[in-house]
């Protein structure tokens, strides 16, 4: 193959084969079972189910700790996401039909509720899997982020060295601009650029007096104008990040949220119910 499987269709599909039959199985026994009484989690196919899901829910947790042991045979990190990816929307299905379609106002529900939040992060995870990383190395074109942090380093020099013949304020927009922050708040950051940025406003301010001035204003111009392009390269690939990082923020702690939450539910079934 010229190209590496994406990890959803890692070994031919095989994950989504597993999740199909998962599924289809459950489905199928699901229209099948009669019960005397309406569906619901404590009829033996709803403690199939629930067990099931509960495995699946403990398995999936585990993909945490596999993707950090970089020693551990059991299978490459690729295979285990590309499971991961699957076998999570396989226990929505799952784990609806435990239910027997029973909500309430109750450990149960919360339980669920948490599950289908789960693997809803989790999709916009495989979202931003697929989305991010050709965008980000697009935006830094190869080389590393302090690579690109040194071309704004010698931009400033030029600039500070072309400024030092103009006039004070000329130096005042330059030095200001040689102190634009990289990025700003938490909602700056995830926007991708800064508010009042001095790097834009010394391009708009120059902008105007480069055609009718001097070839040092030209030139200098033309340095803030490649700066602000730098910064919106920097700025465009720390944006992405931080749509990740805020990802980690919400998945994770959901995942734990679940975990005792399903605790809960099998303390509630087993011992009150």
């Amino acid at each position: 193959m010229l190209f590496a499987p994406s990890i959803l269709t890692l070994g031919s599909f095989r994950y989504l084969k597993l999740s199909a039959v998962l599924m289809l199985a459950s489905i199928s026994t699901y229209i099948w079972h009669t019960p005397a009484i309406a569906p619901h989690g404590g009829t033996w196919l709803g403690y199939t189910l629930g067990t099931a899901g509960a495995a699946l829910i403990v398995w999936l947790m585990l993909f945490g700790l596999r993707k950090r042991d970089y020693r551990s045979r059991l299978g490459s990190v690729r295979g285990w996401l590309s499971a991961h990816v699957y076998l999570g929307a396989a226990l929505v299905v799952i784990g609806t039909l435990h239910t027997g379609f029973e909500f309430g106002w109750n450990v149960h529900t919360a339980a669920y509720v948490l599950m289908l939040a789960v693997v809803a992060s989790g999709i916009w995870g495989v979202v931003l899997y697929f989305r991010n990383p050709a965008l980000m190395s697009g935006l830094l074109e190869g080389r590393t982020l302090e690579q690109h942090a040194e071309v704004l380093r010698e931009i400033d020099a030029q600039s500070r060295r072309l400024a030092a013949d103009l006039d004070a304020a000329v130096q005042a927009l330059v030095e200001r601009s040689a102190q634009a922050p990289l990025v700003g708040r938490l909602g700056g950051r995830l926007r991708g650029h800064v508010m009042a940025c001095p790097t834009r406003r010394a391009v708009a301010r120059l902008e105007p007096l480069a055609g009718s001035q001097g070839r040092a204003v030209r030139e200098l111009y033309a340095l803030q104008f490649q700066r602000l392009a730098q910064l919106g390269k920097m700025r465009g690939f720390l944006r992405l990040k931080a749509w990740t990082d805020v990802w980690l923020l919400f998945h994770v702690p959901l995942s734990f949220a679940l975990l005792a939450a399903l605790l809960a539910h099998i303390v509630a079934v087993f011992f009150y119910w």
